[in-house]
């Protein structure tokens, strides 16, 4: 045999052994969820995406009723109250927290990935090289109980009819029902859509 046949031999041999990987296009795995929180409570949206090779994750914002308008976020914008913590494997995996939330957190938040090379370049259509996943946040006021005269009756006092009233007043979101509560348990037969309510 030929001393270049057995060098031939084993090159062919080397590259049979090499392992095969073929791209892959971005796809989502797990996508954000849209959710309603109050004011001063904390979100989060998870974002899981496979392809190869891992696809890069942003997150985007844009206000309700604004689809024209979806800007990037950035970790530590609004004061710093946006967290992003993304982490590339053989998935890429990314958690979007926002904390302290006020009225003007509502809107709509995509998650985009891209593992197309041309997806940073200026001439290319986002549309194309990114694919989105979008969740709603809706953030309403939290409620707020003012209380009138505070009267505290002794064991002794003698048993007279108390009328405990309620009046609700306006708020950014439409009212749909109170009820009473003691110690903590719902009163039964107290639930009303009445914007004035009294308990005997």
């Amino acid at each position: 045999m030929h001393p270049d046949a057995v060098m031939l031999a084993v090159v062919f041999l080397g590259n049979l052994m090499l392992p095969f990987t073929s791209a892959q296009n971005a796809g989502f795995v797990k996508s954000p969820m849209s959710e309603t929180k109050l004011t001063g409570d904390t979100f989060e949206l998870y974002c899981d995406v496979v392809g190869n090779p891992t696809p890069e994750i942003q997150w985007w914002y844009s206000e309700i009723n604004r689809a024209d308008s979806f800007k990037q976020l950035w970790d530590g914008a609004r004061k710093r109250r946006v967290s992003i913590n993304t982490a590339y494997g053989t998935n890429g995996v990314s958690v979007l927290c926002i904390t302290r939330l006020t009225l003007e957190d509502s809107g709509t938040y995509e998650c985009r990935a891209s593992n197309d090379p041309r997806r940073n370049e200026p001439r290319q259509n986002p549309a194309i090289t990114w694919i989105r996943a979008q969740a709603t946040i809706l953030v309403l006021q939290k409620p707020k109980i003012n209380s009138s005269d505070q009267i505290i009756l002794s064991a002794d006092t003698p048993i007279k009819p108390v009328t405990l009233q309620c009046n609700l007043t306006t708020a950014q979101t439409p009212h749909k029902e109170s009820y009473w509560m003691k110690n903590g348990k719902e009163i039964p037969d107290t639930r009303t859509e009445q914007m004035n309510t009294a308990y005997r």
